[in-house]
């Protein structure tokens, strides 16, 4: 039996929702309901500067692009993709849970749904980084690359910032470097890990973590050196990585 390239009509409609739900739910906290995700969650020495997060807009832009392309052509440009689009979706429909947990200030319960959203979109991008689909065009594959990549990047980021807000909302001390830096150093292996298994292929994982990382430094200042020195040695690790991934895929594109 051939590899299943299309995707079925129920779950093309359920990444549509997904996506415009994602879309929409920040809304909310916008027109004064609830609390914005910035308000829910405890400033520390590891959170990203503001203008990081306004990578949000380009994972909403690629979710739609995505989530039109698997409407109109049941496509993902990958061998799996129905498991490529039942992924994105639960990070989709995850993104505005997320929101509504926030905006309800539920500590603890935002940081699982980021870390189920972390893991699915892990999975999907195990599959994404995997052979394309052969009778697919490559702009499919190319665009389901991109959007995975950043938002798997952005999730692992943004799930060891919750936990660690989440863990100063219960008593750790924000201006304590020491713990945070542990923290930092634990993404830094899990992000540095990923990219070395498929930051060749899905070079918009590392650089988004890089992206966070650079937002860290701008919060950190010169005031807390050792989060900057961690930060840098992840940003060398990572480009490190990412190399030695991109060098590694093309050793296998060149041996199939």
């Amino acid at each position: 039996m051939g590899v299943q390239t299309r995707v079925s009509a129920s779950l093309a409609t359920a990444a549509v929702v997904g996506a415009i739900a994602a879309i929409l739910a920040p809304l909310l906290p916008f027109a004064g309901v609830g609390a914005s995700p910035n308000e829910s969650t405890v400033d520390l020495l590891i959170t990203p500067a503001g203008y990081t997060f306004s990578i949000w807009s380009v994972i909403y832009l690629l979710s739609l692009a995505f989530a039109g392309m698997v409407v109109l052509t049941r496509s993902t440009g990958t061998e799996e993709p129905a498991r490529v689009t039942a992924d994105v979706s639960v990070a989709f429909f995850g993104a505005a849970v997320w929101i509504l947990f926030s905006a309800a200030e539920w500590k603890w319960v935002t940081s699982i749904v980021l870390t189920i959203m972390a893991v699915a979109l892990i999975d999907a991008a195990r599959v994404v980084a995997g052979p394309r689909d052969p009778d697919a065009p490559s702009w499919r594959s190319a665009l389901t690359r991109v959007l995975v990549g950043i938002y798997a990047g952005w999730a692992i980021s943004a799930m060891f910032q919750n936990w660690a807000s989440d863990a100063a909302d219960a008593g750790a001390d924000a201006d304590a470097a020491g713990w945070q830096i542990a923290v930092l150093l634990v993404a830094a292996v899990v992000a540095t890990i990923i990219t070395l298994f498929l930051g060749g292929v899905l070079i918009g994982l590392p650089l988004t973590v890089i992206w966070a990382l650079i937002g860290i430094m701008v919060t950190a200042g010169g005031e807390t050196p050792a989060v900057t020195a961690v930060c840098l040695a992840t940003i060398f690790v990572l480009v490190i990585s990412t190399g030695i991934s991109m060098y590694a895929a093309r050793l296998r594109a060149r041996a199939t």
